[in-house]
């Protein structure tokens, strides 16, 4: 009796951890631009493309991470890294480019509004 209780007890705290790590705001997807016709993609290997992020010379997000404090870095083209601050707020995102908002399949980057396809 004794043993069954510690293995269900141990089954239980195995799957409350799993659940409890699990990451449902991923940014891994293909996102289409809210109201236009641009979409960007984020891959499992760190890849992205079509990301509006740009520098002075206009290089390109090759890559992004997203760091375990939320900052959401691009490596650019031929420039060094950029980053984003994640905020838990719509409306400051769509005000500043230099902050994301990611919740479930919404995504504001550089002050435009993508919906997860």
């Amino acid at each position: 009796m004794k043993k069954r209780i510690i293995i269900i007890f141990l089954f239980v705290f195995c799957m409350v951890s799993i659940i409890g790590c699990s990451n449902s705001d991923s940014i891994v997807g293909t996102w289409k631009e809210e109201g236009g016709n641009s979409t960007i993609s984020f891959y499992d290997d760190g890849s992205c493309m079509d990301v509006p992020i740009h520098t002075l010379t206009s290089a390109d997000a090759v890559s992004y991470k997203v760091q375990e404090d939320g900052r959401l870095i691009f490596t650019m083209e031929w420039d060094g890294p950029v980053d984003c601050e994640k905020c838990d707020n719509e409306d400051d995102a769509l005000n500043d480019r230099d902050l994301y908002y990611l919740n479930g399949d919404v995504l504001i980057l550089n002050e435009k509004k993508y919906i997860r396809k």
